[in-house]
């Protein structure tokens, strides 16, 4: 099985099932309608800076998503950039797309000249440790005690 990663901004056809996903799986822990959310990565799909969205997908078939923000913690708006929205349908958990999304991320902050990344997780955090994340404490988010986690990016003259 062959998984692509790809902007969302050239898969615009994938915006409802990222919406979905997104809404579904944060949605009801937030103030957020779907309709909001959409809009969200509508404008990850048409506009040039941030939010972006990278989709995995089968084909035509989408199975994963990450997405790069402004700000994913009203809590903490002292910190950006943020790795968001990491999502793999449960279909197709457990064959590594999350970490590819999660790396894909990296690189998309790392070529936009951002030297670190954050980001809060409820349940997740040794998949975070795994791609060299580190707990830097917690947040309640909105009403949840959520683990904030921060990974420095090398230097953007030093990666090749």
């Amino acid at each position: 099985m062959s998984i692509e990663i790809t902007p969302l901004q050239q898969r615009p056809e994938f915006i409802d099932a990222c919406s979905a996903w997104a809404y579904g799986q944060w949605g009801v822990h937030s103030r957020r309608t779907l309709e909001e959310t959409r809009l969200t990565f509508a404008s990850a799909a048409h506009g040039s800076g941030l939010p972006l969205t990278q989709v995995a997908h089968h084909g035509d078939r989408p199975v994963g998503m990450a997405s790069l923000f402004e700000n994913d913690c009203a809590q903490r708006p002292d910190l950006r950039p943020w790795l968001a929205a990491v999502f793999v349908h449960p279909d197709y958990r457990g064959r590594g797309i999350a970490g590819r999304l999660i790396e894909t991320i990296e690189q998309v902050a790392h070529s936009r000249g951002e030297t670190g990344l954050y980001l809060i997780t409820t349940d997740h955090q040794g998949l975070y440790e795994r791609h060299g994340w580190s707990n830097t404490g917690s947040v309640s988010y909105p009403d949840r005690l959520c683990v904030l986690m921060e990974k420095r990016l090398a230097d953007p003259g030093t990666l090749s």
